[in-house]
């Protein structure tokens, strides 16, 4: 595990932290289809920042799961999955990190059937270490379109 361990978190700190940033994209896909993308580990292939994906528990893919992810050579995170629903919600916490960025992150992933297939809406909720890296003004404007482009992604591996 990463040698820095970050706070543990739950579903109020989706509402209560410092920074709370949602993206929706619409996918003409059915929720079993948008699950299926997403619990893949091509999920996040074509997003060049995220370098290294592998699974670190024996059952991946379900509750307490854990994912580690290196993020541009820069840190390793791992994360752990405390919502599985299936074809509906998944939602993990990062638990450890390789160098201190942030405090707390959880991020939330929710499929909602519509009349052209699904909306997938990703909540990410951060607290970032105090005193470092950008103040929350500069950080928030950064990570919106960051993150509705880095979701609309799903699309490419849909087709």
């Amino acid at each position: 595990m990463p040698a820095y361990p970050l706070r543990h978190v739950d579903d109020s700190f989706l509402r209560e932290a410092p920074l709370v940033v949602s993206s929706t994209v619409s996918l003409d896909a059915t929720p079993s289809a948008v699950w299926a993308a997403l619990g893949s580990d091509e999920m996040w292939s074509w997003l060049p920042l995220i370098d290294q994906l592998e699974w670190r528990s024996p059952k991946p893919h379900d509750v307490g799961s854990i994912r580690r992810l290196r993020l541009g050579r820069f840190v390793t995170v791992d994360e752990e999955f405390y919502r599985w629903d299936v074809d509906r919600r998944a939602t993990f916490r990062v638990v450890g990190q390789s160098r201190k960025v942030a405090d707390a992150l959880i991020e939330d992933f929710l499929l909602t059937p519509t009349d052209r297939g699904t909306d997938l809406t990703w909540t990410m909720a951060l607290s970032p270490l105090k005193g470092r890296g950008l103040p929350l003004g500069l950080l928030a404007p950064l990570l919106r379109p960051g993150n509705t482009l880095a979701i609309a992604g799903i699309k490419k591996i849909l087709r």
